[in-house]
């Protein structure tokens, strides 16, 4: 249950973009996020901030936006990062839903970007780029053209914090799924965004990419055979599988999916690299039963594209 905090500021009318912000844990990197936001000097813009955290510590944080920004605070009682985005979601007036992370941080002009793709290519919703600090790709490999969001190429135009969506197509799915994702208590720790966006596809809603429309990230440089990086790595996996599954996916589609760790478990063996050998057996343990444990979702086809 969320209990709502007073506005930070007085919000316009009907905002163009709410900014739906699920934090906990971090205090300094939702600053710099903050301050990326008031760098794009629009008026058309909310935040809705969905604290999970059991303390005030945000308190300080967003006392210093106050007057600056037009925040709204929400405190959550339930964990997952999720549950906080719909939580958020159903507090926002915006035309468009937008879900930062709480470490990410975006380019002053990037809600003008986004402006312009909205305006150039009707669509229900846009996905973009990950990027570090000096524009480079990180979080994956992420599609080189422009174009639309397809079945095929879902998973290489969509990560959640570059995500825009339609705030009535967003309800009419349902949102996201709280069993995805972190936080949700569940084996399923990834890949929220793209069930969220096949389930847009499947209403018939038609979606965009571009990869000039991007936002920074933090680059994890850290070591990834340690037990936590293993088994962070692992949820993710689970992820992939059980969604891929539930939207009628063929076990054809995924079983490349299986082979690259497979042959990286074999490869890093027979070089001695174990702890990359120990990594790719976890990814591909992970995989199948991420696959496994998916109840195929009647219904997977996409209908005929709507109007947005």
């Amino acid at each position: 249950m969320a209990r709502r905090r007073p506005v930070m500021t007085d919000l316009r009318d009907i905002p163009t973009f709410s900014l739906v912000v699920a934090t906990l844990g971090r205090t300094a990197e939702l600053d710099r996020l903050l301050g990326s936001l008031a760098a794009q000097e629009r008026a058309d813009v909310e935040i809705v901030i969905v604290d999970q955290n059991g303390d005030d510590r945000l308190g300080p944080v967003l006392d210093q936006w106050s007057g600056r920004l037009p925040i709204t605070w929400l405190r959550s009682e339930s964990l997952g990062v999720c549950r906080a985005r719909n939580t958020g979601a159903a507090a926002a007036r915006g035309e468009w839903l937008i879900f930062p992370d709480d470490d990410c941080w975006y380019p002053a002009d990037c809600l003008t970007r986004l402006e312009t793709l909205t305006g150039r290519h009707p669509a229900a919703f846009h996905g973009g780029r990950a990027a570090d600090r000096n524009g480079r790709t990180i979080m994956g490999t992420f599609a080189a053209q422009a174009g639309p969001i397809t079945r095929q190429n879902v998973w290489s135009t969509m990560i959640e914090w570059m995500l825009a969506i339609r705030a009535p197509a967003f309800a009419e799915v349902g949102g996201f799924d709280p069993a995805i994702g972190p936080g949700a208590g569940t084996p399923w720790g990834a890949y929220e965004a793209q069930d969220l966006a096949l389930k847009l596809l499947e209403a018939g809603h038609r979606g965009h990419y571009d990869p000039a429309w991007f936002g920074h990230h933090p680059d994890d440089r850290s070591d990834q055979t340690t037990a936590s990086a293993i088994a962070k790595i692992r949820l993710y996996s689970q992820g992939l599988g059980y969604v891929m599954r539930r939207h009628g996916y063929g076990f054809g589609d995924y079983l490349p999916r299986l082979l690259r760790p497979l042959a990286g478990m074999i490869s890093y063996g027979a070089t001695g690299r174990i702890g990359m050998a120990r990594r790719s057996r976890a990814i591909l343990a992970a995989r199948w039963m991420g696959w496994t444990s998916a109840p195929l979702r009647e219904g997977g086809t996409p209908k005929t594209p709507a109007a947005p």
